[in-house]
């Protein structure tokens, strides 16, 4: 078969040429095939055309109509819709039609009618009930219902049992009214629910549709009409009475009709159908269950009501929820900014307190160095008087062992009292920017043999071998006293911590762009206390010199300070029990 789609356009065709007939049943058996020809015209949910595609009861019906036919008789057989421009063209096609000719728009079955047409057996109850604008109060009597409804607009559509029926609801009220006519049942519907102060009778299926949709119209409780039943017709001379009486006698159409009616009414409304249209007319029970129906729709819709009022609740719930959650935010904010506010004014408050701690240091730090410089130029006379003095008694003198032991002391003493006030007076040099570096070029080796020859008493003493591992030629930018002061410093500490009987290895190579020293000894290592005190002045390590040797605590400092003040850099590799080999790195020359 064609798809739905196909089959409309080809309906929209043969309307464009204006008539179309079925073929006949007999040339259909014949031919195994032929086609069969539906006009109709809207009314609501009785047929749809929704989006080209023609939709609805009576569709399905007659869809399920000839696909009863295809596997009984083993035909095939096209469907075509032809849509009208009114109701009356609808019969007035079919009348003039012959064989496979239907007409479906919500057709009640009338003696007038079946005097023309042929019709199936009906799909649907034919029952008529009377409905007005809400505005329009429910009648307890036939009395008032005439009151209420006399110069009042009635809507019907013309040339059908709607508006016939308006016509015996006048003469049993003897009342007037204006009748204004419209296309289909849905639009009475529409302009009822629209219009204050309408009415008009509807077919039972789209009054339930009405209630289901909480529409602005109520049903009236007196004069609904009830007929044989709604029906699609066929022409008289039509030899397709056997097929469709095959078909719409048989169980499978009850079936269909069941299923399809649920499928737009949905269950509630087929039931009410199903059960009214059992009666002959709609007696008590048959007005029970429609006003349950109708009550059951109103409690539907107070139940919606109170949901949406539940939903409205929660949503209000929510929304104070969140102002609250969001005031707390807001205050939990504000109170962040005012400890944030006053941590900051507290951290002002120690940051002018360390500045003004630092100048108080630096003030200190320079009565310091000023006291330092005085105290080392005062002492140098003085030292220097007892040392030369001792010199002069040495040369001129013959004193006893004892005598030139003492003397001996005095003259060691003195020496080291006049390095130790050297080397504060240098280091404060550096410190205060009184003295500049010298950079100059030389060969690195150079120095390091000759401060190694002037330590190597002093390791003999201590049966310390000093190694050295150099190579000619490794040229430094450096400062030449400074690095002279920086090899003694190291050179010294490597065998004032060394046990005796053991070595020092002093070493240079090339490093990239700089030249590396290292000296290392066999001494106790450093400890992580001592690495936290490394480099700094007047530090003492854990390690003491084993053989009693004096320490200031300025040797190291002064090696970081004048390394890094020749743009070079100092680092150690140690290992507690294992020894300490420190690193200095200066520029090279290439």
């Amino acid at each position: 078969m064609l798809s739905r789609t196909a089959l409309f356009i080809v309906g929209f065709i043969v309307l464009l040429s204006g008539y179309s007939n079925g073929d006949n049943w007999k040339t259909i058996l014949k031919d195994k095939k032929g086609t069969v020809t539906f006009y109709w015209y809207p009314n609501n949910v009785i047929i749809e055309n929704s989006l080209d595609i023609i939709d609805g009861i009576e569709h399905d019906l007659a869809v399920s109509f000839v696909d009863y036919l295809e596997a009984m008789y083993d035909v095939e057989i096209e469907l075509q819709w032809i849509e009208t421009q009114s109701f009356d063209e609808v019969m007035e096609k079919v009348r003039l039609g012959n064989g496979g000719t239907f007409g479906a728009s919500s057709l009640s079955i009338t003696p007038q009618r079946k005097r023309i047409f042929n019709f199936t057996e009906p799909y649907m109850a034919d029952i008529a009930v009377l409905v007005s604008n809400a505005n329009i109060p429910v009648a307890l009597s036939e009395y008032q219902l005439g009151q209420i409804l006399q110069g009042k607009t009635a809507i019907s559509i013309r040339s059908t049992t709607l508006v016939d029926a308006l016509d015996k609801l006048k003469n049993n009220l003897n009342v007037d009214f204006e009748v204004e006519y419209t296309n289909n049942s849905g639009d009475i519907l529409d302009q009822i629910n629209n219009r204050d102060g309408s009415f008009g009778y509807v077919d039972i299926a789209n009054f339930l549709v009405a209630v289901d949709n909480n529409t602005n119209v109520k049903r009236q409780l007196f004069f609904p009409v009830k007929l044989e039943g709604l029906a699609m017709i066929y022409p008289k001379n039509s030899d397709w009475k056997d097929p469709v009486n095959d078909y719409f006698n048989s169980a499978r159409f009850q079936e269909d009709r069941r299923k399809i009616i649920t499928k737009y009414l949905g269950s509630n409304a087929s039931e009410i159908i199903n059960r009214i249209s059992k009666s002959a007319e709609i007696g008590p029970l048959e007005e029970i269950v429609l006003s349950n129906r109708e009550k059951e729709a109103q409690y539907e819709r107070l139940l919606e009501a109170a949901e949406r009022d539940k939903e409205a609740q929660r949503l209000n719930i929510l929304l104070i929820s969140i102002i609250i959650v969001v005031i707390v935010i807001l205050l939990l904010v504000y109170f962040l900014y005012r400890i944030k506010s006053q941590n900051t004014e507290r951290l002002l408050q120690q940051q002018k307190m360390i500045e003004d701690t630092n100048n108080q240091l630096r003030g200190l730090n320079e009565e310091k160095n000023n006291l330092i410089q005085v105290l080392a130029h005062d002492l140098r006379s003085p030292l220097a008087n007892i040392f030369n003095g001792a010199q002069i008694i040495e040369s001129q003198e013959k004193l006893s062992e004892g005598g030139n032991k003492i003397l001996g002391f005095i003259l060691q003493s003195s020496e080291k009292m006049q390095s130790l006030i050297d080397k504060i007076l240098d280091v404060d040099a550096i410190e205060t920017g009184r003295h500049n570096v010298k950079k100059e070029t030389f060969d690195i080796s150079h120095i390091i043999k000759q401060v190694v020859q002037e330590n190597e008493s002093k390791a003999s003493e201590k049966a310390i071998s000093i190694n050295t591992n150099l190579s000619e030629n490794l040229m430094v930018e450096a400062d030449k006293v400074y690095t002279t002061q920086v090899l003694e410093n190291l050179l010294t500490n490597a065998i004032k911590y060394s046990p005796s009987q053991s070595e020092v290895t002093v070493s240079v190579k090339e490093d990239g762009k700089m030249i590396k020293i290292s000296v290392e000894d066999q001494g106790p290592g450093l400890t992580e206390d001592d690495k936290k005190k490394l480099f700094r002045k007047y530090q003492q390590l854990s390690a003491r010199p084993t053989k009693g040797e004096a320490s200031i605590g300025l040797g190291l400092s002064i090696v970081k300070l004048f390394t890094e003040r020749m743009g070079g850099e100092v680092s150690y590799d140690t290992e507690v029990g294992q020894g300490t080999t420190f690193i200095v790195r200066l520029p090279g020359k290439g």
